[in-house]
């Protein structure tokens, strides 16, 4: 019987931390870097140092329109006055109204990007499968945070309303999108 109480209390000591709660904090996990054996790439002084968070020139998008599922790590640049995100055929697009990087600060998510007034219009496209997918923002949508982190712009936003605007956008792909990014690009 003492054997059997035993091996019950190592079963139930065993299996207790998998039902365990997360720590207060820990349920948004993005830009966390895996640990390192050294420094040389969370350094910002070091030459091999990979930016906020590993984010070198590379942004992380989360999108979901109820019936699909966006993720992935793009590039993320300005390119042709506007900020980009892209991984192949998907295009997270940010613009500011100016063909420059913006200033760091708060910035309203709404229809037009206009820095002077800290309005950024953000826009998502899939053009994969012979269509063309395209939600954007509209006024009250959310907030992008951009900070000015070692050398690099870092921007994040987190559940944006974007409305479907896209030719192709009927049916189950009709439906509003709710997007997050993360990601910081280099200074220029």
């Amino acid at each position: 019987m003492k054997k059997f109480s035993l091996l019950t209390a190592l079963c139930i000591l065993l299996t207790t931390p998998g039902f365990a709660q997360q720590p207060a904090g820990r349920a948004d996990v993005w830009g966390v870097s895996p640990p390192a054996s050294d420094d040389r790439f969370s350094n910002p002084k070091s030459k091999l140092y990979a930016g906020p968070d590993g984010y070198w020139n590379t942004g992380e998008v989360r999108a979901n329109t109820g019936g699909t599922a966006y993720k992935f790590n793009g590039a993320f640049r300005l390119i042709s006055k506007q900020i980009i995100a892209v991984k192949d055929l998907q295009t997270l697009l940010f613009d500011f109204g100016i063909d420059t990087q913006p200033t760091p600060g708060v910035y309203k998510i709404a229809s037009k990007g206009d820095a002077a007034q800290k309005t950024v219009k953000l826009s998502f496209a899939d053009v994969g499968n012979n269509r063309i997918l395209e939600w954007s923002s509209g006024e009250g949508a959310g907030m992008l945070t951009v900070t000015s982190v070692n050398g690099f712009l870092y921007a994040t936003t987190r559940n944006v309303a974007l409305k479907p605007t896209g030719m192709s956008n009927k049916g189950e792909w009709s439906k509003p999108m709710t997007l997050g990014f993360e990601g910081a690009m280099k200074i220029q």
